[in-house]
């Protein structure tokens, strides 16, 4: 009996992990193509946006015409059926391209990555800071090498990041989220990245903008005193 009812609880454990984990994989590809979409939208939108026409006061209680019915109000847009990306992630050399959420709720963690609450938000100067599950989006870090290129494209812009720093660090070091002068990228997600259970550290990849480390490299150094 012990072991039958071992087996069926093992089954169902392995059915429900399964279950969530192609739900995620789904969710990941429509909030991709979501994002893909609404990015084209806009870009075409900015585009090809006419001149602004006089605009026209509209008549003071306009009522419709005899014998005419009242148009109907028009329809509010539709919501998307989940929350829309704020970025893509993307890694070329590993291959990687994962959508970025607002937060690090488990759902969003689920089905992609997600900002670190009181990091910079993607287009703001400062520290954005990103983390993923290590048996999910983010066990390609294992990977990462110094000098790769990290890629963050948002809604109006696309940003280019080259890795400077690999760390492992406790989970009670937050160091790595503090807010920097210029533009930076950190990556986190748990350690060892094939742990069973709950892993005790945590991998912290640190990428610095491609703009800023050309000014670095372009700015003059200090004149020795005579």
């Amino acid at each position: 009996m012990l072991e039958a009812a071992c087996w069926v609880i093992g089954v169902a454990l392995l059915a429900f992990w399964s279950v969530a984990f192609f739900g995620g994989e789904i969710e990941n590809r429509q909030a991709v193509a979501e994002f893909v979409q609404t990015r084209a939208a806009l870009v075409a939108r900015n585009e090809h946006r006419a001149p602004a026409s006089p605009r026209v006061a509209p008549a003071a209680h306009s009522r419709p015409a005899a014998g005419e019915s009242p148009k109907p109000a028009a329809a509010a847009p539709a919501k998307p059926a989940m929350p829309v990306p704020i970025a893509l992630l993307r890694i070329p050399r590993l291959s990687l391209d994962v959508p970025v959420f607002a937060d690090t709720s488990e759902r969003n963690l689920n089905r992609g990555a997600g900002r670190i609450e009181g990091t910079a938000a993607p287009d703001e100067d400062g520290n954005i800071a990103i983390a993923a599950h290590r048996d999910r989006y983010f066990r390609a870090l294992k990977d990462v090498e110094m000098g790769d290129v990290i890629e963050l494209e948002t809604m109006t812009q696309r940003h280019e990041y080259r890795v400077t720093k690999l760390s492992i660090v406790r989970p009670d070091d937050t160091s790595w989220l503090h807010a920097t002068r210029t533009a930076a990228i950190t990556l986190v997600t748990c350690y060892p990245f094939y742990y069973v259970g709950h892993a005790p550290k945590r991998y912290i990849v640190r990428a610095v903008g491609v703009n800023e480390m050309a000014l670095a490299r372009d700015r003059p150094g200090p004149t020795a005193k005579r």
